[in-house]
């Protein structure tokens, strides 16, 4: 698969829509098709990404014939952006340009997943292809790339001012078009209403783009839930990080990389351990929050690290 380049994005299950929203918007994706493996799933990112206004659809077993080729028809045109489906209901698909592939699920076997991001990169073009893979998930790669013959490497997350300025300069373009496109009657009674209050004409302009442009506020507080069923010793935490022994991290640093940034002694890590892509540590229940805080965002050997209680063994 030469014209297709293959990225695993290590996630937590609540922060998938988000990354999924964050890759589209800094690879400015026009095309994109999403699988993720129940028809519950289809309907629920369906509805989640309309919300963030992208134009999305779905695809799934309880479509009606018509209703599956009114947005087989829309998408084949361009008329919506993104296309969410299962393995089912995608087969048939025919799409020369569609961008990128996202596995929302990481699929079930070694076989769907070349068929999935087989759909991009065609007709010559190149496409890419991106997998969400969520804590010990990221065995199934191994399994993947040896079936596939291929590298799945890990993905760059986008820097918070990276996307600001990427979604600032989409939402200038929509501005322009909106204005261009007339039809703004209703909308200007109301924009003089608020104006007649003693508000400047800027200000409501810019609390507008602060509404449109601000978005949710990153969760900061981990739930007790999270803490307590990790598969740690009693009274510890055992957390996830993004990266292993493929970084070129030893032992010995990883601790000394924990000790620094965590904000905690040697003492008081626990049970490290080292895989390919990712590894393992206990710490204190009294020191987790601190340490998810403090470690978040750094960088290890060159790569952003993301940091989660892990996932009960």
């Amino acid at each position: 698969m030469p014209k297709i380049e293959q990225y695993y994005v290590d996630v937590r299950e609540s922060g998938k829509l988000d990354s999924l929203s964050n890759l589209i918007d800094f690879n400015n994706i026009k095309l994109a098709l999403v699988f993720c493996n129940t028809k519950r799933q289809v309907d629920d990112i369906v509805d989640a990404l309309q919300a963030r206004g992208y134009a999305v659809e779905g695809l799934h077993g309880d479509l009606k014939q018509a209703s599956r080729d009114r947005v087989m028809a829309k998408f084949r045109r361009g008329a919506i952006e993104i296309l969410v489906a299962t393995d089912v209901a995608a087969r048939g698909l025919d799409v020369d340009d569609i961008e990128a592939v996202f596995n929302y699920d990481i699929p079930q076997d070694e076989d769907a997943y070349v068929h999935r991001i087989g759909r991009t990169g065609r007709a010559g073009k190149e496409g890419k292809a991106y997998t969400f893979v969520v804590g010990n998930e990221v065995y199934k790669l191994k399994d993947i790339q040896r079936y596939a013959k291929t590298t799945i490497k890990r993905a760059k997350t986008p820097s918070s001012t990276d996307l600001e300025a990427i979604r600032s300069n989409i939402l200038i373009e929509r501005i322009k078009k909106t204005i261009d496109d007339g039809k703004l009657d209703r909308f200007v009674d109301l924009a003089e209403k608020i104006v007649t209050e003693d508000y400047a004409a800027m200000d409501v302009a810019a609390a507008l783009l602060k509404m449109m442009l601000g978005g949710k506020e990153e969760k900061e507080e981990v739930d007790d839930d999270d803490l307590n069923n990790t598969g740690a010793a009693p009274g510890r935490v055992r957390l996830f990080i993004n990266v292993g022994k493929e970084n070129g991290v030893s032992i010995s640093e990883f601790v000394k990389f924990i000790e620094k940034e965590g904000g905690i002694s040697g003492g008081q890590i626990y049970r490290v351990s080292l895989h390919d892509r990712f590894s393992f540590f206990e710490v204190p229940l009294e020191n987790a929050r601190e340490v998810l805080k403090r470690i978040k965002g750094k960088e290890l050997k060159g790569s952003r690290v993301f940091i989660s209680p892990a996932m009960k063994r």
